[in-house]
């Protein structure tokens, strides 16, 4: 299922967000054109972000030797929650994973994210080729399935 948010590179490829250690980067940054990667929307209070998130944790290491991917992890809560949300981080295991911050939700503006989880996988050159928004047990197997055929 291809995006049906209308998002472009030209809308959020310059959106400036948080790195984890207090930086900036932009999604334009994240194509390397060598791997594919996932964005994963999410917030600290979000039962379902924080299951698929487990899920993936799971079995992230397994996945990395059948077809290389990046999983990056956009956190949607303010500031007040930026600390919650890298201990969250931490504590759950998510160490496969890059984190960045989106305290004022303008990235997740510009890709018309409207619910939590949202997920984007992208082909190694920043092109959008699935998405999906909510999550249920197995969807992190579609996901795969989706990664595997890039």
């Amino acid at each position: 299922m291809l995006a049906a948010t209308g998002a472009s590179a030209q809308d959020y490829s310059k959106v400036e967000i948080q790195t984890m250690d207090g930086g900036k980067t932009t999604p334009a940054q994240w194509v390397d054109h060598k791997t594919p990667y996932v964005v994963s929307f999410w917030f600290v209070t979000c039962k379902y972000c924080i299951e698929e998130m487990d899920a993936i944790t799971e079995v992230f290491d397994s996945w990395q030797e059948e077809k290389p991917f990046r999983f990056i992890a956009v956190c949607t809560d303010d500031t007040r929650s930026l600390a919650k949300a890298k201990a969250l981080a931490r504590g759950r295991g998510w160490d496969g994973f890059q984190f960045y911050f989106d305290v004022n939700k303008e990235l997740a503006r510009a890709m018309k994210v409207t619910s939590c989880p949202y997920v984007f996988l992208f082909d190694k050159d920043g092109k959008l080729v699935y998405s999906h928004m909510g999550y249920t047990p197995g969807d992190e197997e579609v996901l795969f399935s989706k990664i595997k055929a890039l």
